[in-house]
Order: C-alpha cells, then sequence, then structure tokens
C-alpha cells in the first residue's frame, strides 16, 4: 500500500475498506434491516451509503505516488469526488435495484426520510452528483489532475454502463 500512495492517502484508503467492511456488517444485522427509519433522521442514509460505497479508497486511489500528486492540489475534493463517486452509483444502480424490487437503497431511505417521492428523489441525487462533479472540476481546472479526473469519470461510467449487471441497455441509450 505505502509503496503506491505517500501515509496520508494510504492510511487514508485502509480506513475506508474498514469502513467499508463495517458498513457491510452493519447493513446485515437483522435489527437494521427491520429497522424503520425515522423521518427526522436525514443523515442516515448518506450515512450508510457511504459506509458501503468504499468512495473515500478510490478518491485517494486516483493520485498514487508515482505522479508526484502534491496533496494540496487535490484534498480540497476528496470529498466531492467521494460524493460524486456514491452518488453516481446510487443512480446508476437504481433501475437494477427497481426491476429487483429492491427498496433498502439510498434513493429509497432518502425519499423516506425527506417526504419526496422516488422520481424526485432520484432527480436531486442525479443534480447533487453533476454539482460534485463540477466542483471537482473547478477546483482542478487548471491543473494537470483534471484530465486525471475526466478520464477517470469517462472510465466509472463506461463500466456501469458496459455491465450486464447494472441492466442500463434495457433503457436503451
Amino acid at each position: 500500500m505505502y509503496t503506491f500512495w505517500d501515509l496520508l492517502p494510504a492510511n487514508c484508503i485502509i480506513i475506508s475498506a474498514m469502513e467499508y467492511l463495517n458498513g457491510c456488517t452493519l447493513e446485515e444485522m437483522p435489527e437494521l434491516q427491520h429497522m424503520k427509519v425515522s423521518k427526522t433522521a436525514q443523515s442516515w442514509p448518506y450515512y450508510l451509503r457511504a459506509k458501503t460505497g468504499v468512495a473515500t479508497a478510490y478518491a485517494f486511489m486516483l493520485f498514487p505516488k508515482k505522479i508526484k500528486p502534491g496533496i494540496s492540489t487535490y484534498i480540497q475534493v476528496i470529498g466531492d469526488i467521494s460524493l460524486f463517486i456514491d452518488l453516481t452509483n446510487n443512480v446508476l444502480s437504481f433501475h437494477k435495484e427497481y426491476l429487483a424490487g429492491e427498496t433498502n437503497n439510498y434513493v429509497h431511505n432518502k425519499a423516506h426520510v425527506t417526504g419526496k417521492s422516488i422520481q424526485e428523489t432520484l432527480r436531486e441525487v442525479t443534480t447533487d452528483a453533476l454539482a460534485a462533479h463540477a466542483r471537482v472540476k473547478s477546483v482542478l481546472q487548471f491543473t494537470d489532475k483534471c484530465t486525471l479526473w475526466e478520464q477517470f469519470v469517462n472510465g466509472y461510467l463506461a463500466f456501469h454502463v458496459t455491465q450486464s449487471r447494472y441492466r442500463l441497455n434495457d433503457l436503451s441509450f
């Protein structure tokens, strides 16, 4: 790990992986599977999503030691990169989850706590993902890391679109 990333990014990748394991354990607890989510638990949907997404690890992995990234170049956008990864996955996973009748997911949980429809919530999540992407581009725009970000986004989207498990071909786009 420390061969490929500097100390702080490597530590953050490890912590994110541990958070993922804890999040998956949390998700599988019978008590939580049957928990009635309170409408006032506004932060719960993203808290759980952030734990089960490993997005922070992926965000730091974009900046390996070999490219000499300079942490001050990218640290300000790690939160938005993580947010983009999580929210984009939520949007692109929604179709397959909907077809499978899954309702224990970020979009449904967020719709429940906000009192909004699934469609409106999905639109908001999409808007929030696009806004996070725009903020990352804005911060990185005058650095050589902006191209790296754009390549990552293109690959991340291509991955989701080309994987049959997401069933996005069903949507004919």
